[in-house]
């Protein structure tokens, strides 16, 4: 069946004897033939043995036992994105192939999760999250021996029609505005270091450390890369020395400790989580606030008396001033998305193509592992000229 080779076994004996099949889990006859023999003699030694066997004899698991070992494995050898795939699994997975023998999955069963997932409306981006999660779990049970190829192999990822709309980025004038204005100074620093000191992600910031900065002349500083686990040692802008410096002396000068911890409650002072962490809407606010928009803004009521909105606002006055819904600062529009944290990162990518580095370099200091990912950045310099937008370049204080 399906080129898998079963068998037929006596299992019990006397009158509680009854015949049981077997997968085998191999299309190769000796294999098989091997498997058999030590799933005979592990019968015979009162052995229980579920209804598959893998190699050398081993019982073979179904497919949710597999997945919660390996998710631990990577969980055990810190890989931050083990909730991400968790999740993946539990609601896209889990419900289709969970309850199946690891060698019984067929690329039929991985091509039906991927189309009911499209099917549901989940973006293309999506479906490729899914389809490499799978991809990597019967990779790894191929090496372990349990599977005899990797069924993933020959299924691609649906073909998707749909705008693929880029984030919106401060313009260097923008920019300039939202560090002189007088609001939330962390938020003013974690941009300045995202945008001017190689791109740095949320997830770099908060793991950011004292101890991984030279204290005496601000003038270098590893960064955590905490998405590859290989940190980089880059030059410090002259730009950020100053602000760096007195972010130290205020916190007392310290040896060690997070550069941007938790600033209230119980963990203040504590390194902040380094997942499901986003400054967007912090952001934006900090943003309105400055005065920074591209579109005049309106008066809207509020839902209740004291509502806190999405930009933070707590009055009881029937009005308020919110974003105008065509700024593409704060809304979603036709080709568009918000502005967000990771929007500095873009612009520290864009800036470098602009200044001319060559791709090598700039993959080197953005720490971009695939040159089709920072690619990107020349259709973003292309669309700045056809449309006469102002090009970016290096913050300078």
């Amino acid at each position: 069946r399906n080129g898998i080779w079963h068998a037929r076994v006596t299992v019990g004996k006397g009158k509680e004897a009854h015949r049981e099949w077997f997968t085998l889990g191999t299309a190769d006859r000796t294999l098989a033939e091997r498997k058999l023999a030590r799933l005979q003699s592990e019968i015979e030694a009162g052995r229980r043995i579920d209804s598959c066997t893998t190699s050398e004899g081993v019982a073979s698991e179904r497919v949710d036992d597999y997945v919660q070992v390996y998710l631990e494995r990577r969980k055990a050898r810190g890989v931050v994105m083990v909730k991400d795939e968790r999740g993946y699994y539990e609601r896209e997975i889990k419900a289709r192939i969970g309850g199946m023998l690891l060698c019984d999955v067929r690329p039929m069963h991985v091509a039906a999760i991927l189309e009911d997932a499209l099917a549901r409306g989940l973006k293309r981006e999506s479906l490729r999250h899914i389809r490499s999660l799978l991809s990597r779990i019967f990779k790894a049970a191929w090496r372990d021996e349990l599977i005899e190829a990797n069924p993933v192999d020959r299924v691609e990822v649906p073909k998707v029609r749909e705008i693929v709309k880029q984030r919106t980025i401060l313009t260097d004038d923008e920019f300039a505005r939202f560090m002189a204005a007088d609001i939330d100074l962390e938020i003013r620093m974690m941009g300045l270091v995202a945008r001017v000191l190689g791109g740095m992600r949320t997830s770099d910031i908060v793991a950011w450390d004292w101890s991984m900065i030279d204290r005496v002349h601000f003038a270098e500083a590893f960064i955590p890369r905490s998405k590859t686990g290989a940190p980089d040692r880059l030059e410090v802008p002259e730009a950020v020395r100053p602000f760096l410096r007195l972010r130290w002396e205020q916190y007392g000068c310290p040896e060690a400790g997070p550069v941007f911890p938790v600033e209230i409650g119980r963990r203040a002072g504590e390194p902040r989580k380094q997942r499901a962490q986003s400054f967007a809407k912090r952001l934006r606010r900090n943003l309105f606030k400055a005065g920074i928009v591209r579109a005049k803004p309106v008066l809207a009521p509020y839902v209740a008396p004291g509502t806190r909105t999405d930009l933070g606002f707590k009055s009881k006055q029937a009005m308020r001033l919110v974003p105008n819904p065509a700024d593409p600062l704060y809304h979603e529009t036709a080709t568009t998305l918000p502005v967000d944290f990771h929007s500095f990162r873009r612009a520290f990518s864009t800036a470098l193509a602009e200044a001319g580095v060559n791709v090598q370099q700039a993959m080197r200091l953005a720490h971009h592992t695939d040159a089709k990912v920072h690619s990107d950045t020349w259709d973003k310099l292309r669309l700045c000229a056809e449309f006469q937008m102002q090009p970016f370049r290096l913050f300078q204080v």
